[in-house]
């Protein structure tokens, strides 16, 4: 009996001291992240469906054809979009037409 309570008191400690569990090392999840992200180049460029996204703890990596003169205010602002931890911008500049 001793033993069984032991190990009970054990396992409750367990729980209650363990560490919550984050998506990713950024708070959040990959799925959200890239959500976030489309919704600001939504906002911010004129063809948005042109740009691929990857997300993986954070790094973000985008990847098609952009404005050139579009480029530089969306890196600044995917910069500051909550969970990104580092911008992998593989962007193609092209003069806009």
């Amino acid at each position: 009996m001793r033993l069984l309570l032991f190990a009970a008191v054990i396992g409750l400690a367990a729980y209650a001291l363990r560490q919550p569990r984050r998506a990713g090392s950024g708070g959040v999840a990959d799925d959200v992240l890239i959500t976030h992200v489309r919704m600001k180049l939504d906002q911010l460029l004129e063809h948005p469906g042109s740009v691929n996204i990857e997300a993986h703890d954070g790094v973000v990596r985008l990847t098609g054809p952009v404005a050139d003169r579009e480029l530089r205010p969306l890196k600044r602002a995917l910069r500051r979009v909550a969970g990104v931890r580092s911008l992998d911008c593989r962007l193609t500049p092209h003069a806009a037409a």
